[in-house]
């Protein structure tokens, strides 16, 4: 049994999750939707009207079924990307989606792997108020990468910025974390997504397709999900 998890931000329209294998079932989650809606599949949903899943909603309303072209699919990989159907390659949109394990602390005018700190590298995290799980680095953020989303780990333990507007972080309380955590080394800090748009010239890894776009993936709301198979 293989079982992944992330993020990626909604596209309001049909997007291409690019794990590194077809799943046997895949959970979608829209995080940012107050209704905390999610949408679910398996290989084994095999009667028409629901063979792309079912949707559900946290308002008490009955789930909805998801027929062929409506819901979650499998994705088998191997297309060439180009700019006809890879149409923007911009963080946070993008029709196909791969992995993002890049850190983004250094400065954005490093020579060699430049990440989103405006001009020194992100090395320190200072906690200001405890209570609030408030602090700040020494640099700021450009913001185009690093937000609320990303996960940082400070001295060995991994945490979640919940809050941190672009351009800032460098000010007191700039900068709020899933827990307080105590000042510190700032060892990474990922993207505000798990997964960003393939590039152009690249060919795809199999995965899943999202072709709903009502509740889930809708447009620049945080989606999570879980894929994963079957030991049989």
């Amino acid at each position: 049994m293989r079982v992944v998890s992330g993020t990626f931000n909604g596209t309001g329209a049909a997007v291409y999750i690019c794990i590194g294998f077809v799943p046997d079932w895949v959970r979608l989650v829209a995080v940012s939707d107050t209704e905390c809606a999610h949408a679910w599949w398996s290989k084994h949903m095999r009667a028409s009207n629901m063979v792309e899943g079912q949707m559900w909603h946290g308002t008490g309303q009955a789930p909805a079924d998801y027929a062929a072209g409506e819901g979650i699919s499998p994705y088998y990989g191997g297309d060439l990307l180009t700019s006809a159907n890879q149409t923007s390659v911009t963080y946070g949109e993008g029709v196909y989606l791969g992995w993002d394990d890049f850190d983004y602390r250094k400065s954005q005018n490093a020579v060699i792997n430049a990440g989103d700190a405006v001009s020194d590298d992100i090395t320190t995290w200072t906690l200001d108020t405890s209570g609030n799980r408030t602090g700040h680095f020494n640099e700021d953020v450009v913001g185009t990468y690093i937000g609320a989303g990303s996960r940082i780990k400070i001295d060995g333990q991994w945490y979640v910025i919940e809050s941190l507007t672009a351009g800032q972080g460098e000010a007191a309380d700039e900068v709020t974390l899933n827990y307080a955590a105590a000042s510190g080394t700032v060892e990474c800090i990922t993207g505000k997504y798990s997964m960003k748009p393939i590039a152009i010239g690249k060919t795809t890894p199999a995965g899943f397709k999202v072709s709903a776009t009502a509740d889930v993936n809708v447009n620049d709301e945080i989606q999570f999900f879980e894929a994963g198979t079957y030991d049989k």
